[in-house]
């Protein structure tokens, strides 16, 4: 076989392959999609191998990818399974697992709030018999049983040479849908506990300490911690469009 018809052979090769090459990538199912966004700033998520891609409304996200949002910006997510994440500004998300086949085996959403504010909305993971549905907060973790949640995460970081633990602080709310059972387990290495009132909640101080006993949240205390949320949700629908 001579050069020439090596490389024509070669060239004939990778054209019939393309097509396939192109909708293997295409078939990656996503997890969800950017039903909204708020604010002038940016969203961006971060695959698996290093890129970084900026967001807008009706982008896809995928399990495995790291989201934040910088100052003033909120993106609201809807996953597969119908569960919902808005996530206020400066706030860090990652999509740990995400596998849904309607009510098939192994079903399960892992996810992780590493600092910021965030409200969720149960989805149907979380009502399927495995209920493989939990959400870390950098200082204990969720366990899901069909609720709407809202809470703040704070990173460790340092102040004046010190350094300064995490913490967060988790408040279960009304489900969407009225008389709804509802309720949650926050847990960590050192203690657990289950709210099943709406408008109580948890708090974790630091690194080293369990969830405080269940209490009734103060208004003031709950609108303190989620006014940037809620802000950027009165905003919705006012983002920019996005550029080529």
């Amino acid at each position: 076989m001579t050069y020439r018809n090596w490389m024509t052979g070669l060239l004939l090769l990778a054209a019939v392959l393309s097509p396939f090459t192109v909708q293997a990538v295409e078939a990656i199912p996503s997890a969800g999609t950017v039903s909204k966004m708020t604010g002038d700033n940016v969203a961006e998520a971060q695959q698996s191998d290093g890129k970084s891609r900026k967001l807008a409304v009706g982008d896809a996200v995928y399990s495995g990818e790291r989201i934040w949002t910088d100052k003033g910006t909120g993106v609201h997510i809807k996953f597969a399974d119908e569960s919902k994440f808005a996530l206020g500004p400066n706030t860090e998300f990652v999509i740990d697992k995400f596998k849904y086949g309607k009510g098939a085996e192994g079903d399960a959403f892992h996810s992780r709030i590493i600092k910021g504010v965030f409200r969720f909305v149960s989805g149907l993971i979380a009502h399927t018999k495995g209920r493989d549905m939990q959400v870390k907060a950098r200082v204990a973790t969720i366990g899901i049983r069909g609720t709407q949640v809202e809470g703040e995460v704070s990173d460790r970081q340092e102040v004046d040479g010190k350094t300064i633990d995490a913490s967060a602080r988790i408040v279960l709310m009304e489900p969407e849908e009225e008389g709804k059972q509802t309720s949650i387990v926050v847990s960590n290495e050192f203690g657990s506990v289950v709210i099943d009132q709406p408008g109580y909640g948890t708090e974790i101080p630091d690194e080293k300490s369990p969830p405080s006993p269940v209490r009734k949240m103060q208004i003031r205390t709950v609108e303190n911690v989620l006014r940037a949320l809620r802000n950027s949700v009165r905003q919705s629908g006012t983002a920019r469009p996005r550029m080529p």
